[in-house]
């Protein structure tokens, strides 16, 4: 894999959110079908890049008095059938990064 392509991947949630502060229009279609959305996008890096069926996509706006952080879940939270999905589809880095291998490669 080329190091372009995965900085190309790695910054694919920054120009999802430029693009969104810019264009209201985006912004209103990303927020009503954000996994449609974000597959078009990522088709536009690999010619028919898709989520797993089972990942549900959310977007979320975050009010100017608000800071959200975002944790995976607790190991022991992982249910076997999600643990398939995920090492079917996603790689996981022992930070507990998620890193999209399916779609890069």
């Amino acid at each position: 894999m080329s190091e372009n392509k995965l900085l190309a991947w790695l910054d694919f949630p920054n120009g999802l959110i430029e693009r969104a502060t810019k264009d209201e229009n985006f912004r209103k279609k990303l927020m009503a079908n954000p996994k449609a959305v974000m597959e078009r996008e990522m088709g536009k890096l690999k010619k028919g890049a898709k989520f797993p069926d089972a990942l549900e996509v959310k977007v979320i706006e975050q009010p100017k008095n608000v800071f959200y952080l975002v944790l995976p879940a607790a190991t022991n939270q992982i249910l076997d059938e999600e643990a398939d999905m995920i090492s079917d589809e996603w790689d996981v880095t022992a930070k507990g990064e998620v890193f999209v291998s399916h779609l890069v490669n």
